[in-house]
């Protein structure tokens, strides 16, 4: 819910779309927010930090994989407006795709609760909030171009 006399604030983040391409169908890597719903890893860029360069960052902090290779720059990008502290803030996050070589995930627990590897069908039910699940389409679509 937002309120007109509220100021926009606008806030934006960067995260990858982890992809594990396994023989028995792709897995996507779904984490679970402290603040309790699912989505991709991401986070705020620090002075100086490309976008790229801040989502892996992130997801490196956030999951522990070192193992991984962005799909170039090909980004997909949502954008949702939500309340905090009285306060209407724009999001913006741009998500890079990437090919995960490596499965196994340390969690960052301050800020990850959990986290799954799901074939596509499963990550879209799982997602939270409706823009990560068209990110999710976005990026499925891409990498059928690719094949």
């Amino acid at each position: 819910m937002t309120s007109r006399n509220a100021p926009l604030k606008k806030d934006t983040a960067f995260g990858i779309v982890p992809i594990w391409q396994n023989p028995m169908g792709d897995r996507v890597l779904l984490i679970q927010h402290q603040a309790g719903h699912w989505g991709f890893p991401k986070g705020h860029a620090d002075p100086g930090e490309t976008a790229l360069d801040t989502a892996c960052r992130e997801f490196e902090e956030e999951t522990g994989i070192t193992n991984y290779r962005p799909l170039s720059e090909q980004s997909f990008t949502e954008s949702y407006r939500f309340m905090r502290d009285g306060c209407e803030f724009q999001k913006t996050v741009t998500y890079f795709p990437a090919w995960v070589y490596s499965t196994t995930v340390v969690c960052q627990e301050q800020e990850i609760r959990n986290y799954a590897w799901l074939v596509f069908d499963d990550a879209e039910r799982q997602i939270s909030f409706p823009p990560a699940r068209k990110i999710l389409r976005e990026v499925q679509a891409y990498i059928r171009t690719l094949s």
